[in-house]
């Protein structure tokens, strides 16, 4: 691998929802529609699409940006200009034949493979992209046409510091766990509350351990097996009771608390 396959870049990938459940025609349509819309965004924020390095994967495209990417522009006009096309082209279809988006973006390492970008940052925005919050997100609230997850990276150092017109009190910090992968991303829901999203709760890290409930023992019980022919009589408590070994036995008998007194076995 070559020095000059390796930079850092702005990564930006999208995929549609409910596009397997389409027929051809309306895949075809929506196919369309993603790339209409993402081009005029891009047109309206006074993005340069054409250099992206875009890969076509039918309801998705996963793109890496130039080095010299104007990030802010990207981060926020483009992504508002994208959620406003969405509702333009969306307003007068039936559901089932709506554009709706999830988006993520990540700023990393890129290395150019065989097949594709390798790398940890490469993987990381698909698990933003594919993360069950941002499933839930367009299924809890129809109304809304995209929902955006951003790295921790690029929401520490463009939304949390205030260098784009999006307020960080509208994110929202979600988990991320998929395949091998753990960690979080904070998500944003244009045309809906990510605050109201009912989200499972996620476990406290130094949450005490709960003290273990007290146990009561039940009283033992002794089963003991013993055989006597004649006069024997069984004189010992505890686990096991004795008697002589020529004697057979046929008599099961059970003592409780190891009260054992009194107790014989055969003719009295």
């Amino acid at each position: 691998m070559s020095q000059a396959s390796f930079r850092r870049s702005l990564l930006v990938c999208c995929d549609l929802r409910r596009y397997g459940a389409a027929d051809d025609q309306l895949q075809r349509d929506l196919q369309d529609l993603l790339v209409r819309s993402l081009d005029r965004a891009g047109a309206a924020a006074g993005v340069d699409r054409s250099t992206w390095h875009r890969q076509a994967k039918g309801d998705e495209e996963w793109a890496v940006l130039p080095t010299d990417a104007d990030e802010l522009k990207v981060v926020d006009q483009y992504v508002r200009a994208l959620n406003a096309e969405l509702s333009s082209a969306n307003r007068y279809r039936l559901p089932e034949a709506r554009a709706r988006l999830r988006m993520a973006i990540h700023h990393g390492a890129i290395v150019d493979g065989a097949n594709g970008f390798p790398g940890k940052d490469s993987v990381l925005v698909s698990r933003l992209l594919n993360s069950k919050a941002a499933h839930l997100a367009l299924d809890e609230f129809p109304d809304a046409d995209l929902v955006v997850v951003l790295s921790e990276f690029v929401y520490s150092t463009l939304v949390q510091p205030g260098h784009t017109t999006l307020r960080a009190s509208d994110f929202r910090k979600v988990d991320v766990t998929e395949k091998t992968f753990t960690g979080h991303g904070w998500m944003w829901i244009p045309n809906g509350d990510v605050h109201a999203l009912d989200l499972p709760a996620s476990p406290e890290p130094d949450a005490a351990p709960r003290p273990a409930e007290p146990v009561t023992l039940a009283p033992p019980s002794v089963n003991q097996n013993a055989v006597a022919t004649g006069g024997a009589t069984v004189i010992q408590a505890g686990r096991d009771a004795h008697v002589p070994t020529m004697q057979r036995a046929d008599v099961i008998q059970n003592f409780h608390n190891n009260d054992q007194r009194g107790s014989h076995f055969g003719r009295s």
